[in-house]
């Protein structure tokens, strides 16, 4: 793709053609970012990335810019700005003439990056979030288990309770902690689910006790608890028979 930058050819102010690709690959490098992200594991690897992405787009704005000193454009009003690309995408486009569509794109692009990326997502995850979505989570997410199932943590803790189940998340040093209160038989359990966050991705996501009146269960006693709640819960279930079996097990 070319545009074209003023010149003087027998009289007639004529424009050469001059390429575009530097811009183009500067202008989409955001969104090319959080296309990218989904597919970080871990904070670490989205700052490697987004790194990446502030020193890319400036280099290739840099790289614009000596293409175009060798098309014999005068860039000396473009000075360092490339520095900051939505500034020097803006006067470049001035100087050559060019499209102010590629301007509006880069500063739409770059405040999107911004506003949607998984740092700014981390920042506004409260417990209030965690509480509606842990209940909703597939019980095959659960470090604790393996195999497949189609139901979800709330569905089999709600179906063994029979009753109203109490969900409340607290913030802490890891991530989060969840818990759920119900009653079952007459006695009341207590299931706390460990969801440790660090920022960006999510990395253990497990229940780490279980309680019955107040007592936290063994090794054992949790394995059959894990069962009863998780695995044979379409023995408890009231709508299960359109759903396929879980072929989850304790860990």
């Amino acid at each position: 793709m070319y545009i074209k930058t003023p010149t003087v050819y027998d009289g007639v102010m004529e424009k050469p053609k001059v390429p575009i690709g530097y811009i183009l690959y500067a202008v989409f490098l955001p969104i090319i970012g959080l296309f990218l992200e989904r597919y970080a594991y871990s904070a670490l690897v989205a700052i490697v990335l987004w790194v990446l992405v502030l020193i890319l787009m400036p280099l290739s704005c840099a790289l614009d810019k000596r293409m175009l000193d060798k098309h014999d454009v005068n860039t000396i009003t473009l000075g360092k700005s490339y520095l900051f690309p939505p500034i020097y995408i803006y006067k470049r486009q001035i100087l050559v003439g060019g499209e102010a569509m590629l301007c509006v794109a880069c500063v739409t692009l770059c405040a999107g990056a911004l506003l949607t990326n998984g740092f700014i997502k981390g920042l506004r995850l409260k417990t209030d979030s965690v509480v509606d979505m842990v209940p909703n989570t597939a019980v095959s997410q659960l470090d604790n288990f393996s195999g497949k199932s189609l139901y979800t943590i709330g569905e089999c803790v709600q179906a063994y309770s029979k009753q109203t189940v109490n969900w409340k998340a607290e913030k802490t040093s890891y991530g989060f902690e969840v818990t759920a209160e119900g009653d079952h038989d007459s006695k009341s359990f207590t299931i706390i689910i460990k969801l440790e966050f660090d920022g960006f991705a999510y990395h253990d996501f497990r229940i780490t006790e279980v309680r019955i009146d107040g007592e936290s269960l063994d090794k054992d006693k949790k394995s059959d608890f894990f069962q009863a709640v998780f695995i044979d819960y379409k023995k408890n279930g009231t709508d299960s028979s359109s759903k396929s079996e879980s072929s989850s097990e304790n860990k």
